[in-house]
């Protein structure tokens, strides 16, 4: 009778573990996203796994030029706080040990859409380097997307963004890498489209 009673509890915990874990190894053999767009952008999706973003980089944003021009023709409301203007990725600039940020403007709960967009649906975009648990803004850009792609630059993924000029006719095309602080702009490429 109690080897039954061990065997239940046993095969009950086998029944209750072994689905979660199989998930678990699910999340995390999927690939991180690497592309970041408007939701105008065909090909590049908008942010498909929002992550809460960090008190320290609200206060970063603060800072911005573009978003104190939003904050002073947009006060923050409880509907609509702050941090609801902005939606976030986790991404790895430098290994799966750090864990970066790339922010957007919200399409639904940000403030009014002239505020980080342009008639053509170019974008303000951020992206956070988390250092020692402090995050360093790295890159600010205007652009209907970002890419973060695989070759890396003192030691961190380089950076493409893209814009589509003339109605998607003109695509230009500017790569950044890291200097060790920053991202730093070191190409751009124009190319029309046919």
């Amino acid at each position: 009778m109690r080897f039954s009673v061990v065997l239940v509890v046993a095969g009950l915990v086998f029944a209750l573990v072994l689905p979660s874990l199989s998930q678990n190894s699910r999340k995390k053999a999927e690939p991180e996203q690497s592309s970041f767009g408007g939701e105008e952008v065909p090909g590049i999706p908008f942010i498909k796994r929002p992550v809460p973003i960090p008190p320290a980089v609200l206060e970063i944003l603060k800072q911005d030029d573009t978003v104190k021009g939003c904050l002073s023709d947009n006060e923050p409301t409880r509907e609509k706080p702050f941090s609801s203007w902005f939606v976030a990725s986790g991404v790895h600039l430098d290994g799966p040990n750090e864990g970066d940020l790339v922010v957007l403007p919200s399409p639904e709960a940000g403030p009014s859409y002239p505020c980080f967009h342009s008639a053509s649906g170019i974008q303000r975009l951020w992206v956070f380097r988390n250092t020692a648990k402090k995050y360093n803004l790295v890159l600010t850009t205007f652009a209907n997307g970002i890419v973060i792609l695989k070759p890396e630059h003192s030691g961190r993924r380089d950076i493409q963004g893209l814009t589509a000029g003339s109605a998607g006719r003109f695509i230009t095309t500017i790569f950044y890498r890291f200097d060790g602080s920053q991202y730093q702009k070191y190409q751009e490429q124009t190319t029309e489209q046919k």
